[in-house]
């Protein structure tokens, strides 16, 4: 494939169809009509890929890659933290130009070995020096990455974003993640790199290393007359920080500040102190309530 040449949407579409059609295949040990010899079967290629996701977004991403993703958050509540395989993927959302704590937390316990790991970065406005973070974070825990790229997407941030703005832009998703599928099918060795200035420098280190975590308290607000003690945002809360009385939820630390709880609440009785859109909400259209809830309760 020539590297240089960006897809149109007609080849990403085409693309992609290929990539989960083969993917899905893979995972349930079914063949094509073609007979697939031993040969074949040494050469296909163990892939592991992990995940974290608040609104669908990286979780979408995550099953470009495989059919059967792994929630670090399930990863990390049940202690299964030896992994070898061929490939080993890690998706996850920006925050703040850093990762999200959780999954810091598994690249720091976890062991995991693969002659060719990736990891994809969901973003949705601007990914500043992520990928360089995260590479610098990856090196110190002892873990060498050969890929890493970004992913930009719906930007789900509530207190700068309204989600019926974002939703309607056409941000190209199919055709840039079959370019980042298509890089890592050839195990193309690459770090994303965004020039900065020392000064923006300066401001995201202190950003990176004094953003996590929050205190729930001061972030979130509970309209009590609204919440229908629906139990919603304690299934969707990777921290497991909520608990639920017979009339209404309470939450405590730390918060992650992924806003999964505040994007799924059904009556929109959760908020934040500021919003551009108080009643707009986001979920990935191919990823359901069902879905996030799998990947982050920890309650189940």
């Amino acid at each position: 494939m020539n590297k240089n040449r960006k897809m149109n949407r007609r080849d990403a579409l085409k693309a992609m169809g290929c990539i989960v059609a083969t993917t899905t295949l893979s995972s349930t040990g079914l063949t094509s009509l073609a007979a697939t010899t031993g040969d074949d079967m040494e050469k296909r290629k163990k892939r592991l890929v992990f995940y974290f996701t608040a609104t669908g977004n990286s979780l979408y991403a995550a099953r470009a890659f495989s059919a059967e993703p792994i929630s670090i958050p399930q990863a990390l509540k049940d202690g299964a933290l030896d992994y070898e395989a061929d490939e080993i993927g890690i998706v996850f959302p920006d925050f703040a130009a850093a990762a999200p704590l959780m999954v810091r937390e598994f690249v720091n316990k976890a062991r995991l070995k693969a002659r060719y790991i990736f990891s994809i970065i969901t973003y949705g406005n601007y990914a500043a020096n992520v990928a360089d973070w995260w590479n610098e974070y990856c090196l110190e825990q002892g873990l060498t990455v050969h890929y890493i790229n970004t992913l930009l997407m719906v930007d789900n941030y509530l207190p700068v974003f309204d989600m019926n703005e974002q939703t309607r832009i056409d941000k190209h998703i199919p055709e840039a993640l079959a370019q980042l599928v298509a890089d890592v099918e050839s195990q193309r060795q690459y770090i994303s790199h965004v020039e900065i200035d020392d000064q923006m420098r300066g401001w995201l280190k202190r950003l990176q290393e004094n953003h996590f975590p929050m205190e729930a308290e001061r972030l979130l607000r509970l309209n009590v007359e609204a919440c229908i003690a629906c139990g919603t945002c304690a299934a969707v809360c990777p921290h497991g920080n909520f608990s639920m009385t017979d009339s209404r939820a309470e939450f405590s630390d730390p918060c992650e500040y992924c806003l999964a709880c505040v994007h799924a609440c059904p009556p929109k009785a959760l908020t934040l102190e500021r919003e551009l859109n108080p009643m707009a909400r986001y979920r990935n259209e191919n990823v359901s309530l069902v879905d996030i809830k799998k990947a982050n309760n920890q309650n189940r």
